[in-house]
């Protein structure tokens, strides 16, 4: 065989053994890791946590955390992993000392809400749960006080921490707390007067207008969830609010299940541009004890 036919014969062959070379590398290949799924860091007090809407996760506290609440609706929606670090009677101390330490640069959303324990919610309204109404107007009188000589240092404080924790990619939404009343009482367990539930509403403004500054100042946004819910007051035909409660008495004004899923979760998934994908899975991770007195916003009812 001359030096040609020779060459030939022996590229013939090379092309079939390519193939089955590329054919076994591919099949070989190995299988593409899924993307991690966006991480969701859950900080606050009671209404973060979901007090309210029952189903409450037997995690080991009593911080009374339920998926049924905001950040389980929208993480479930979402895929996302949770990280519920939100905890029944949490302070804003208590939020920068026991709950900061799951962000990191690569958490990709942060909710918080908290102050309310801060101005004494549950006090205030314990005590003009009562029939003395000089009490009452004493006690929102001085949480309207401390709305503004305690709680803006303290926010601005706690949101400094959460944004030296976190990446410049983080998305961060901060929320207030909705009106509980529509001017009208009734139930047995309670006794307010017209003038007691404006001012509690009024209160409820002061306070959410102080938390969105903070949070504007802090370059976080701000998700305004009080509108949400006017019509749906402990009162109205369709209540979202809790009333007082005998049983169970730390739900007492606090969101219920609807409030959660059409009061909160609109509101705070469009402000965290938080989007819903069909067929997703969340996974949960819970904080521990994440609150110095889980029953700080248990408002008592008396029978």
């Amino acid at each position: 065989m001359n030096r040609r036919a020779l060459l030939g014969a022996v590229a013939a062959l090379s092309v079939p053994l390519l193939g089955a070379s590329l054919t076994t590398t591919a099949w070989a290949a190995p299988r593409v890791k899924p993307p991690a799924k966006p991480s969701y860091v859950a900080l606050g007090d009671s209404y973060a946590a979901g007090v309210g809407a029952g189903s409450y996760l037997s995690d080991g506290t009593t911080c009374r955390r339920s998926l049924k609440g905001y950040p389980g609706l929208i993480a479930s929606a979402g895929g996302y992993a949770l990280n519920f670090q939100a905890c029944s009677g949490a302070t804003v101390a208590d939020v920068g000392g026991k709950q900061l330490g799951a962000l990191g640069a690569t958490t990709s959303m942060v909710t918080i809400t908290v102050g309310g324990n801060d101005i004494g919610f549950a006090d205030t309204l314990s005590t003009c749960l009562g029939t003395n109404t000089n009490a009452c107007l004493a006690a929102i009188n001085e949480a309207d006080g401390e709305i503004d000589s305690v709680l803006p240092d303290r926010l601005s404080a706690l949101f400094g921490q959460v944004r030296t924790r976190v990446g410049a990619g983080t998305k961060v939404v901060v929320t207030a707390y909705p009106r509980l009343f529509n001017g009208r009482d009734c139930s047995l367990l309670t006794s307010f007067t017209a003038d007691e539930m404006t001012r509690l509403n009024l209160g409820a403004d002061h306070l959410a207008a102080t938390i969105k500054v903070a949070a504007t100042a802090a370059g976080f946004a701000y998700a305004d969830v009080p509108p949400a819910f006017l019509g749906h007051a402990v009162c109205d035909g369709s209540p979202w609010i809790r009333n007082a409660q005998l049983s169970n008495s730390f739900e007492s004004f606090h969101a219920n299940a609807s409030g959660y899923l059409y009061g909160y979760r609109p509101v705070v998934a469009g402000a965290l541009n938080a989007t819903a994908t069909p067929g997703a899975t969340m996974t949960v991770t819970t904080g521990g004890k994440t609150s110095s007195d889980t029953n700080r916003g248990t408002v008592k009812v008396r029978g």
